[in-house]
């Protein structure tokens, strides 16, 4: 009789301490929870006892502390971006209204003759087409990325789609010395896309070789792959695994009357087409690889 009082005794013991390890990892689990929400901490759930189920519940814990912290660092860097891109876009969009504004001030309070009228005219017209391009690929890539824009996937035969291109952009290449080279082979490459938009994301990417690249242009078909190459003069400055994001260009000063979203637009066309887009630069020259199924 005694043994088992002592038994008993001795298991209401280990029991009761149980229970103090138990209210203290909660206490604990509580402190830390509250020690989170009011202040930016990289404390974790942690336990003192063995108990599996108070385990679990900290580990629990710990991985939506771990998802709620990825969330947050995601939200900020989101913040940053969008506060650049505004300040982007006013760059973008203000700086040719304000020149063409200047000009207009000087016909309309300068003494201007009639000749030099005609040339600000002309310059007034160019920075206003500029932007209204700027405009239409603002308007352009939200309509895309909204998935406002409906595609006819099918079979065609993108050489054909390459060298229709080609001849209408060959006179700005010569027009700026450039060399180029054409590795697009006779028989026919098949690939699944819209014809519209992988017109679209040609010309774009064309545009950037000629707006950014210098004296070498190179354009080859490799299976279903298409390969952009062209030779650039600032290789150091342009990263090339940010090319295809929103509102990025190389130029820090921003002179070149561009959004940045050409590419971004190239990268969404492609994708939504099913296919892939990178980029590499490798000593003084860019490459963009397009493939397609």
């Amino acid at each position: 009789m005694i043994i088992a009082v002592i038994i008993l005794s001795l298991a209401l013991i280990v029991c009761a301490a149980l229970v103090v390890l138990l209210k203290k990892d909660i206490r604990l689990l509580n402190y830390t929870l509250r020690t989170i929400e009011k202040s930016d901490t990289n404390m974790r759930a942690t336990t003192e006892t063995f108990d599996k189920n108070i385990s679990e519940l900290c580990n629990t814990v710990n991985d939506i502390l771990d998802r709620q912290k990825k969330i947050i660092i995601a939200s900020e860097k989101s913040n940053r971006e969008f506060r650049q891109a505004i300040t982007n876009i006013s760059h973008d969009l203000r700086t040719p209204l304000t020149s063409a504004i200047g000009y207009i001030q000087m016909i309309k309070f300068g003494n201007t003759p009639d000749g030099k009228k005609r040339e600000y005219f002309d310059i007034i017209e160019q920075r206003l087409k500029s932007l209204s391009n700027l405009m239409n690929e603002l308007f352009e890539y939200t309509q895309i990325i909204e998935g406002k824009v409906s595609q006819n996937i099918e079979k065609i035969n993108v050489c054909n789609v390459l060298r229709d291109i080609i001849s209408d952009y060959y006179g700005d290449f010569m027009s700026k010395n450039f060399t180029v080279e054409f590795n697009i082979p006779d028989l026919p490459v098949y690939v699944l896309c819209d014809s519209n938009y992988i017109k679209r994301a040609v010309q774009n990417l064309i545009q950037n070789v000629l707006a950014h690249g210098i004296e070498y242009f190179k354009l080859t078909v490799d299976g279903n792959n298409i390969i952009f190459q062209n030779k650039v003069s600032n290789a150091e400055a342009i990263k090339a695994d940010k090319l295809f994001e929103r509102f990025y260009t190389a130029d820090l000063s921003r002179n070149s009357n561009t959004t940045g979203l050409g590419l971004a637009i190239v990268k969404e066309i492609v994708h939504n087409m099913g296919g892939d887009v990178n980029a590499s630069v490798e000593n003084d020259m860019l490459s963009i690889f397009i493939s397609m199924q």
